[in-house]
């Protein structure tokens, strides 16, 4: 898969919104780490903010940062990526319309909702 999203980003590094880095972040942050698999944070981080500096209006490149944050305890710098996708949610509503885009945004609903909560709970504890 890592080959294989490389060679798309290399291609088109704007498919599907960003897709190939965005997806490499999601395998180097959740595979395991050396020596079993590919898995690194700094890897991850970095393929992540590419995507979102690909195309920064898309809601799902900004969840998996907050979400990435979150899982590595980062919660400052999640709360600060939460609020620009807040920033940017009201114009991508507007522009990701119709039945094509239904499910993605019931699950980027859920995911935000999902981070917010996580992020009022633990900034609600010393």
């Amino acid at each position: 898969m890592e080959r294989e999203f490389k060679m798309a980003g290399e291609l088109d590094p704007r498919f599907d919104y960003a897709g190939p880095e965005r997806n490499l972040g999601l395998l180097y942050r959740d595979a395991p780490g050396w020596p079993a698999s590919i898995g690194n944070k700094r890897t991850a981080h970095y393929y992540s903010e590419q995507a979102v500096k690909l195309v920064p209006d898309y809601p799902a490149n900004h969840l998996n940062i907050v979400e990435s944050y979150l899982l590595w305890d980062e919660r400052d710098d999640a709360k600060r990526e939460l609020k620009v996708l807040d920033a940017i949610w009201p114009a991508a509503r507007t522009n990701l319309t119709g039945e094509a885009w239904a499910a993605s945004w019931d699950d980027w609903s859920t995911r935000r909702d999902a981070a917010r909560k996580k992020i009022n709970e633990t900034s609600s504890h010393p």
